[in-house]
């Protein structure tokens, strides 16, 4: 890491020396410029030449390829990971814990995992405003832990993984404060994706009634605009993102055992298809 920042400074103080002279209009003459250097998660370096007295950006370039970690998908044959998605508010913890019981029940090796799933990860992201990407940081910092952790190892011995969110949490989340969704994948590319993705769909103001009553104070995550722009991405995500992941979207605007039935119905269903084709 210190090798290649040190690598950074001496492309930097280069790109400086030989910088010719760019017109500032705020200036209202040609200036010699600062240089700024951006690593992509593309692995490409972006260059930003700024006026030294207004710092506004007069050019910008993207230059040479960097090395980044080797850092290949998790590929793990067997069980079964499935996420349950969608905006606060829509019942993904209790339908969650609802189908890990119904699925022991009937004789299922079942875990049921969290993200945030480092109590620690979750007091901080909730208690301090930071920036959108390093947000993505710290939340795929959390996912690897747990995949790690849990998900991996349960998966290795052909148990069923039941996780609130997801990475497709990030991508929804992240990417309406900003940070593109090709970013967050990048951050995440070594990442276990879940194989089924259950999207509890509810309209905004519904889900932030249920909120108010259980909670006492609501995240920045819920506030009224934020969840509008969030569903509608939930909503896009199997058009996207089909290819990666299984996606179905339920109702849970619906009568409670309507919906606990065509989840399960979803699920053993899409259980009894994995095995299937596993055979």
């Amino acid at each position: 890491m210190a090798e290649s920042s040190r690598a950074l400074e001496r492309l930097q103080e280069e790109l400086e020396k030989k910088a010719h002279a760019v017109y500032c209009y705020k200036c209202g003459r040609d200036v010699k410029p600062k240089v700024r250097l951006y690593p992509t998660l593309l692995g490409e370096i972006r260059v930003e030449y700024v006026c030294p007295y207004h710092g506004i950006v007069l050019l910008t370039e993207t230059i040479e390829k960097m090395r980044l970690p080797d850092r290949k998908p998790y590929l793990v044959v067997g069980g079964a990971y499935i996420a349950f998605e969608g905006i606060d508010g829509a019942g993904k913890t209790y339908y969650a814990k609802w189908v890990v019981s119904e699925l022991r029940k009937k004789g299922y090796d079942v875990i049921y995992v969290i993200e945030p799933y480092v109590k620690a990860i979750k007091e901080f992201l909730y208690k301090y405003d930071i920036d959108a990407d390093a947000e993505v940081f710290i939340f795929a910092a959390d996912r690897i832990i747990l995949q790690k952790t849990i998900v991996l190892p349960a998966l290795k011995q052909n148990k069923i993984v039941i996780s609130d969110r997801s990475i497709y949490s990030s991508i929804v989340y992240q990417s309406i404060r900003g940070v593109s969704e090709e970013y967050i994948w990048g951050i995440n590319r070594s990442i276990k994706v879940p194989e089924f993705v259950v999207i509890l769909d509810l309209p905004v103001r519904e889900a932030l009634d249920r909120l108010r009553r259980t909670r006492d104070k609501l995240t920045k995550f819920e506030e009224e605009g934020f969840l509008l722009r969030a569903r509608k991405k939930f909503l896009e995500l199997p058009k996207k993102y089909s290819h990666i992941s299984k996606f179905v979207i339920i109702n849970t605007a619906l009568p409670e055992e309507d919906v606990k039935k065509e989840i399960l119905e979803r699920v053993l269903e899409y259980l009894r298809t994995k095995g299937e084709s596993g055979r």
